[in-house]
């Protein structure tokens, strides 16, 4: 008598076998970002060339500076940050590139630990103690060892950041740092075990492994005007952070998922709301692009009521603050679509 077995199929390999051999249909995103500014620096050309120079001296290994230089962060600072002064530009670009390049060579890093899961841990946790120390927030004397190579990167953009910003605006940004380091470690539990993540447990991780709320913590340092510290606790100005992370997370999402298939990976949106739903690949797709639409109004009254709040509590200057930093989400959703 023959047995036969079968062998559980997984939601990994179910979505992946819909997808094999389909045409994904893109629609243009740009109606979409029609409201919003589309933007470049003045200061785009020179910023070049300054980190040109700063990357061939800082980065020796030649396929990570090669890498450095492909990606173009000096147009994706300007693009951003249109409005931003040249040495925040500066700023930014180094901080973009600790966020690229830092745990790009995590086999060269000083390491303790003997298992993957406790070595990515340890890495994590030696980053972040590397990075409160160069924020002015660590009661040490002595800088901690960088746990990578390339996590040096990071002091080139957090001695200006600390110099010209208060304490209050530094443990904002270091607090959401953190809460970037645990999302990656959820998001590589997920990879490494080849599961595919509920739509509620991918955006709980991945609101942190985006690492787009900490650029949102520096965009008061980028808009150039202070915010008053009241409005980082009113349902508007949250609205608009997550709303913008979630924005860049769908654009992106979007955009490479082609690629992201072609490596055999399935940690985005569209497989897992074909997961769920059941829908087929263009439904989900253009349930995407409605949700893009509705963020988009989201964050637009959210500005709206946060810009009439700011001239209401400190007069015409906190409006004309508030309008400078409200502007910087639009121009990082613009800025965002057309360098990705």
């Amino acid at each position: 008598m023959s047995v036969m077995t079968h062998t559980q199929e997984t939601p990994v390999a179910r979505i992946a076998a819909l997808i094999h051999g389909q045409s994904l249909r893109l629609p243009s995103l740009q109606p979409v970002l029609s409201n919003w500014p589309t933007l470049l620096s003045p200061h785009y050309a020179e910023l070049k060339k300054k980190v040109g120079m700063k990357i061939d001296e800082w980065i020796s290994d030649e396929r990570v500076r090669r890498k450095a230089q492909i990606i173009d962060l000096p147009l994706f600072s300007s693009i951003w940050y249109p409005h931003a002064t040249l040495d925040r530009l500066e700023m930014i670009t180094w901080y973009s590139m600790w966020i690229f390049l830092w745990d790009d060579v995590i086999e060269d890093s000083a390491t303790p630990a003997s298992g993957i899961t406790d070595k990515v841990s340890w890495i994590h946790h030696q980053a972040l103690k590397y990075m409160e120390y160069h924020l002015g927030l660590s009661s040490s004397l002595e800088e901690p060892i960088p746990p990578t190579k390339y996590c040096t990167l990071f002091r080139y953009a957090a001695d200006p950041f600390r110099k010209a910003s208060s304490l209050l605006q530094r443990i904002r940004f270091y607090e959401e740092l953190k809460v970037y380091m645990d999302g990656c470690e959820v998001e590589q539990e997920f990879v490494r075990a080849g599961e595919l993540p509920s739509w509620r447990e991918y955006w709980s991780h991945r609101l942190g492994t985006s690492s787009v709320h900490t650029y949102s913590a520096l965009g008061e340092y980028m808009s150039g005007g202070n915010i008053p510290p009241e409005m980082f606790d009113t349902p508007e100005l949250k609205e608009l952070w997550v709303g913008i992370n979630r924005h860049i997370v769908t654009v992106n999402d979007l955009i490479s998922f082609k690629k992201e298939v072609d490596k055999s990976s399935f940690h985005s949106l569209i497989p897992i709301l074909m997961n769920e739903t059941g829908a087929n690949l263009d439904t989900v797709v253009d349930s995407l692009v409605d949700t893009l639409r509705n963020i988009g109004g989201s964050m637009n009254r959210a500005g709206d009521r946060l810009i009439a709040l700011a001239e209401n509590s400190h007069g015409a200057q906190g409006r004309q603050n508030m309008e400078q930093y409200v502007r910087c989400f639009q121009t990082s959703a613009t800025g965002n679509y057309w360098w990705s």
